[in-house]
């Protein structure tokens, strides 16, 4: 893997003991490192920016579906992250990468997320919450019709 280093100042609070760098990657993915040698953990996230707002008509729920173990999905963005112990990071963090490579579809697992997915979308139907947040998406969406 092609890693290249930009030196960019990463800003944060005095009381941060942790180390961070930032790196770019050969597919131009950006990765920021955090070391903190006061966890027995290690973890991490990948951040993509397609959220429930890019949901086509119909297929609400579509961002969720493709991200919900181990992620959230909000309106512009879906978070992908886990944490392990310390001797299974390696290992763990190649089965990550393969989850964004060659995800793994089966016709089983897809028919219990589409269910799972529909089901809490009709517990949402329900939701003032959820109801705002759909009509700020069809706003949204108008809005981005009438750009150039």
């Amino acid at each position: 893997m092609g890693v290249g280093r930009e030196d960019v100042e990463i800003l944060k609070p005095r009381i941060d003991k942790r180390e961070y760098r930032r790196i770019v990657i050969r597919n131009s993915l950006q990765v920021l490192l955090t070391s903190d040698l006061d966890t027995d953990k290690c973890a991490a996230s990948m951040n993509v920016s397609v959220g429930s707002f890019c949901d086509p008509d119909g297929l609400e729920g579509l961002a969720h579906f493709l991200g919900r173990t181990n992620a959230f999905t909000a309106s512009e963005m879906t978070n992908y992250f886990f944490d392990v112990n310390t001797d299974c990071f390696e290992e763990a963090l190649d089965r990550f990468a393969q989850f964004f490579i060659k995800p793994l579809m089966s016709a089983n697992a897809t028919m219990r997320e589409i269910k799972a997915v529909n089901s809490e979308n009709q517990k949402n139907l329900l939701s003032d919450a959820w109801r705002m947040n759909q009509r700020n998406k069809s706003l949204t969406n108008m809005i981005d019709s009438l750009k150039w």
